[in-house]
């Protein structure tokens, strides 16, 4: 349950000096590509941590000062074990054949970093009059008539249908911890990495937050309050259908009014790092700080096989080129022939074998294409 002390957010009233509020060491900054407001520890890489941005902006904190500026009044820690963290990482960068030379374990394991994203939790009364179909289920027997063996047979068949039911009714209850998203890219991340657990929720201790990277809400609590509803609506039509003791239900319309609404933010935890492709751009990796999933995209190297098989390719003409002479030596000297003929076979086979780096690197990139895709479309806009 949320606590019984947080402050409404909905207030726009804030310290002049609000950075005080939160752990002394950070800043503020600005990612111009996603456009993601983060607070990082000073001596903070300044890549962002979530679209891989090579440079964030650093920004006044009085004269840039962000939509949402209040610290959190839940943190929820890390408790997924770092060496399963590094274990998960060093199976996915083994887990692709031509790997970029910069998707290296020792590497993503060195740049993990610590990230909190905000999240809303709601809560709010709600008196509500409502009206909706209600479905039950019976059974019906019929009857059907063959002709068999020289005389008619009547067979008995059980079938179910649905009896409809109008029902009108009110309804006046407590939500409490309605999540709401304080990310527009909310709802993908969930999708993709999964959501927060509810366990071990803490309060807010500075201190705690001191060397990781926090996500400031894109979302105020007025523009999630629409989310906030709907969510309440389905958790609502569950529970008139319930009460109802009805296995259907259709139409469900309602007049509700909310009443004590509090908003509590909640920071939860997700490890970041990322490799460098073949153009410098940075491939994020994403693990729940919770549950340990892992997802990133995964990109083989062209360059790298590209020199492979240039390096094929160099032999395979070396190889040719002393064919030919051994063959031209073959004029004046038969003994050299054979040798040649032998070289020219291996010389065709390494020409062959020139081209499988390129098209093994392709098959990989399509093999990897529909995940990568997902990640990019969900996390990485």
């Amino acid at each position: 349950m949320a606590s019984n002390n947080h402050q409404s957010t909905t207030s726009n009233e804030h310290s002049n000096n609000w950075l005080s509020q939160w752990p002394s060491n950070l800043s503020l900054a600005n990612c111009e590509r996603c456009d993601w407001i983060f607070l990082l520890p000073s001596d903070a890489p300044s890549r962002c941590p979530h679209c891989g941005q090579p440079e964030l902006v650093r920004l006044d904190a009085e004269t840039d000062k962000p939509v949402y500026t209040q610290p959190p009044e839940l943190v929820v820690p890390f408790s997924v074990d770092l060496a399963r963290v590094k274990q998960s990482v060093t199976q996915f960068a083994k887990g692709i054949g031509f790997a970029p030379a910069d998707m290296t374990a020792k590497r993503l394991n060195g740049r993990l970093q610590k990230l909190y994203l905000p999240l809303w939790l709601v809560d709010t009364a709600v008196n509500a009059r409502w009206e909706a179909e209600m479905g039950f289920n019976y059974e019906v027997i019929s009857h059907r008539e063959q002709y068999k063996d020289d005389k008619w047979v009547t067979t008995e068949y059980k079938g179910s249908k649905i009896r409809w039911e109008s029902r009108i009714g009110t309804l006046n209850r407590q939500y409490d911890n309605v999540r709401a998203p304080a990310l527009e890219e909310q709802q993908a991340i969930e999708q993709h990495l999964g959501p927060m657990v509810e366990r071990e929720e803490r309060p807010y201790q500075p201190d705690a937050l001191a060397d990781a990277f926090i996500c400031l809400p894109n979302r105020p609590p007025e523009d999630a309050w629409e989310d906030v509803q709907l969510t309440i609506r389905k958790i609502a039509t569950k529970e008139c259908q319930r009460a109802g003791k009805a296995a259907h239900q259709r139409n469900f319309r309602w007049s509700a009014d909310y009443h004590n609404k509090h908003w509590t933010q909640l920071l939860y935890p997700i490890y970041v790092t990322h490799y460098l492709d073949d153009d410098d751009n940075a491939n994020m990796i994403f693990i729940h700080g919770q549950t340990g999933k892992l997802i990133g995209k995964r990109r083989a190297s062209p360059k790298k096989a590209k020199k492979i098989s240039v390096g094929f390719g160099i032999v395979t003409a070396v190889s040719f080129a002393i064919s030919l002479l051994l063959f031209l030596g073959g004029i004046w000297m038969p003994t050299l022939s054979p040798i040649g003929a032998t070289l020219l076979n291996i010389a065709f086979w390494l020409g062959t074998l020139a081209f499988v780096p390129l098209v093994a690197v392709w098959l990989i990139d399509r093999f990897y294409s529909s995940e990568n895709q997902a990640v990019e479309d969900s996390l990485l806009l």
